[in-house]
């Protein structure tokens, strides 16, 4: 009896397979395209991410039944397609070594809670941030295990080789993270998916997303206030370096005989543009303050000492950013923290200075604005990490999302 040779497999599951995919990568183009610039027609979709009329319409409908999208319908002929949260509920906290605060994001009922640890005697290593995720969800009636996810925004650089905080900040400002893998550690005595960056990073991703820098496909964000740290996102991604370092800009070297930083060098941006170096500059002056919001206040009040010294740091930072621009030739920079609220105090030096160290082929077409968010940046952008995670996204932020108390900051935009 002849051998029986069995048929070369068909290679129809295989093409099944790949058109599936395609789809899918096409899918998650356009869910980008709507989280980084807010709704859009069928056909400005279509003509954005080069698929067809048809592939876009068939991807939009599916999208819309599976919960991601909805279609706004304008008029009889045209509708706007935008994001919309499935319903689930999404924790976000910020650490840092004065406060841990955090906020719970509950889109099935529309509200958000939010709780703040600021005694000390409760504020250092992982144990407080777990306690804190499990009172918000407590609050919104929610397991903790049915959480869709959990950010933790760290006031500091995070190692993406050992997912811990860099050693020198460890030491110096977070001694009780020292050596701890956050989202590992976190996610294990959570039972949920943890996601874990620098507070910077966070704060950026939430201007690109909903803020100053949306729509900007090479974004830098400074944030100025105890302390002064940055985010790039460019083409709608984070960029955080080989080791987590990237855009650290507080520690950009200004002056190489200056006043000793905290991570070893001298003359970092930080120590002539920080709360600390700006209160330090007024000490032996006719005019001292405690906090940095006392200085703006009395400068906005007609203080010429503290109108200067403000001017002097934004000359300082700007020094910083015209390096920056430079090298990476943003199309928005945005500054926020509390520095921000200065206005044109602060801005008139930004712009001073990177007039005087740039040259028009780096600066002519950066527009430096005022972030939008204030100080609910963070919180925020943690939120829009995990939504990212989860293959979600939000084209506007509705009223019950934002911090009723967060900080309006100036309206401040200048063509550089």
């Amino acid at each position: 009896m002849p051998t029986q040779i069995p048929a070369p497999p068909t290679a129809a599951p295989t093409a099944r397979r790949a058109n599936r995919a395609r789809r899918s990568l096409n899918a998650q183009s356009i869910v980008d395209l709507l989280r980084a610039s807010g709704p859009q027609s069928q056909a400005a979709i279509a003509r954005r991410t080069e698929l067809s009329p048809a592939a876009v319409n068939k991807i939009v409908q599916a999208l819309k039944d599976e919960g991601t999208v909805q279609i706004q319908w304008i008029n009889g002929r045209e509708a706007l397609v935008e994001l919309v949260p499935k319903h689930g509920t999404i924790v976000s906290v910020n650490v840092g070594p004065q406060a841990i605060n955090g906020a719970i994001f509950a889109f099935g009922a529309n509200r958000r809670i939010d709780l703040e640890i600021t005694d000390p005697a409760r504020i250092g290593g992982p144990d407080p941030v777990v306690t804190l995720v499990r009172e918000l969800a407590a609050q919104a009636g929610v397991a903790v295990g049915d959480l869709a996810g959990v950010s933790v925004a760290i006031q500091a650089p995070i190692d993406r080789a050992s997912g811990g905080i860099i050693a020198p900040w460890a030491a110096m400002r977070l001694p009780r993270w020292k050596d701890v893998p956050i989202a590992t550690m976190l996610g294990e005595a959570l039972g949920v998916q943890v996601a874990v960056d620098n507070d910077a990073n966070l704060g950026a991703l939430a201007e690109w997303t909903w803020g100053a820098g949306r729509r900007s496909d090479c974004f830098l964000y400074v944030a100025c206030s105890v302390g002064i740290g940055g985010g790039l996102v460019v083409d709608g991604k984070l960029h955080r370096g080989g080791n987590g370092m990237a855009f650290e800009i507080g520690h950009v070297v200004l002056d190489a005989n200056g006043p000793v930083c905290f991570c070893g060098s001298r003359g970092c941006l930080s120590t002539v543009a920080s709360e600390r170096s700006i209160l330090l500059a007024l000490q032996g002056s006719e005019s001292p303050k405690n906090s940095l919001a006392e200085v703006i206040a009395a400068a906005q009040a007609g203080d010429p000492i503290c109108a200067r010294v403000l001017y002097e740091a934004g000359r300082q930072l700007g020094r910083a950013l015209a390096n920056m621009t430079k090298i990476l030739a943003p199309s928005v920079i945005a500054v926020g923290g509390t520095l921000a609220l200065a206005g044109d105090l602060v801005f008139g030096g930004i712009q001073t200075a990177i007039e005087e160290n740039n040259v028009p082929a780096f600066s002519s077409s950066v527009q430096l604005r005022p972030a939008q968010l204030g100080r609910d940046a963070t919180l925020l952008g943690g939120l829009s990490s995990v939504m990212g995670d989860l293959g979600q996204g939000l084209s506007d932020l509705p009223p019950w999302m934002l911090d009723a108390h967060r900080l309006d900051l100036p309206s401040v935009a200048v063509a550089l």
